[in-house]
């Protein structure tokens, strides 16, 4: 009866391989009930104790100056306690055998707040972090990062939802800006890649493959006016093989550079002309064939956009005119012939006035 009296007292404990010194409530020998250990290498424990172990609540302050005030089970932090750390955190939440365990919130020294749930002193499972900008990422976590689906607001109105690994957008997700333009689609390494659909705040909007960041790949872009672009990107610009069809009916098939048209292509007009050839720039540079709609067929060269050089025109019922353009305008010899090949005229234009030979 008299081994379970509790009485006061000292003793020597050791804990892996560290001296202390208890003063406090005893019984048989061992602490049991309130008391105090002073640690060799500078740490202090104020609290409960049963069979000689850390059990109940007690205040530990660690020598570099942090300290636990919570819930002990056989001298590990264990149940609901407060840490704070001597870099200003401060945790409180629940612990499960000395790690940060269960739902806690940890508040950041530089005013940045967790809230959610931990596993082994990481955040993990399903949890909140506002930036002490005003900045927050509400979803899940694992390994103390942001992973799996998750919400994240940066305050100035750019908004985020979806999958993310590795503390970045990864995965599916829907991207709001502050302007107003909506990305819906893949993400990886926080870049756009893979296939996605953007929506420009004025009405544009792309449907296609991302790549770094970028447009490249093969894509649809629609404009607000009505123009609609499909075809293939590179770094945001049309580059490859495209068709473009204007919101007036005229339709470009080929190839293009730098956003333009460039290299071999076909410009049908809405009213039925079709100029096949060469572009540079945007603009028909080269060798091309037109067809107009009314019958008429031109064989020559453009330069800049206009004809320029020798040239081969036939209308509808075989007339046959061989000449020169300059800047779009007959300028030089010329001979006219009819069907047969016969030759029906000849002369001369200076800058589109025709002087034929007597």
């Amino acid at each position: 009866m008299g081994q379970n009296k509790i009485s006061l007292g000292s003793c020597t404990i050791e804990e892996m391989g560290v001296k202390g010194t208890y003063k406090g409530q005893m019984v048989g020998g061992k602490p049991q009930g309130k008391g105090s250990v002073i640690f060799d290498n500078g740490n202090l424990y104020e609290g409960d104790f049963s069979k000689g172990k850390r059990q109940g609540f007690g205040v530990f302050t660690f020598a570099d100056g942090e300290r636990y005030e919570g819930q002990w089970l056989l001298n590990q932090q264990h149940g609901r306690g407060t840490y704070y750390f001597n870099n200003n955190n401060k945790y409180v939440g629940l612990w499960f055998r000395d790690f940060q365990q269960g739902h806690g919130v940890m508040y950041y020294f530089n005013g940045d707040v967790y809230n959610g749930d931990w596993f082994k002193d990481m955040r993990q499972g399903k949890g909140k972090y506002t930036y002490s900008n005003g900045a927050f990422y509400d979803g899940q976590w694992l390994n103390d990062k942001k992973a799996g689906k998750g919400f994240f607001d940066w305050g100035d109105g750019t908004t985020y939802e979806g999958e993310w690994k590795n503390n970045q957008r990864s995965g599916y997700g829907v991207n709001v800006y502050a302007d107003g333009d909506v990305y819906k689609g893949q993400w990886s390494d926080d870049i756009q890649q893979g296939r996605g659909i953007y929506r420009f705040q004025n009405g544009d909007e792309y449907e296609g493959d991302y790549e770094q960041g970028e447009r490249t790949g093969e894509g649809i872009f629609k404009y607000a006016n009505g123009d609609r672009y499909t075809g293939h990107f590179v770094e945001g610009d049309r580059n490859g093989l495209g068709t473009f069809v204007w919101q007036n009916g005229d339709k470009y098939e080929g190839t293009w550079k730098n956003d333009l048209q460039n290299g071999r292509g076909k410009l049908t007009k809405k009213n039925g002309d079709v100029f096949e050839g060469f572009f540079l720039n945007g603009k028909i540079d080269g060798e091309v064939i037109i067809h107009y709609a009314n019958g008429t067929r031109f064989k020559g060269v453009y330069r800049n956009g206009m004809r320029n050089g020798k040239c081969i025109e036939e209308t509808k019922d075989g007339k046959r005119f061989e000449g020169i353009y300059v800047n779009d305008v007959r300028d030089g010899k010329f001979v006219e012939k009819d069907r047969n090949g016969q030759v029906i005229s000849t002369g001369h234009y200076e800058s589109g006035r025709r002087f034929n030979d007597k």
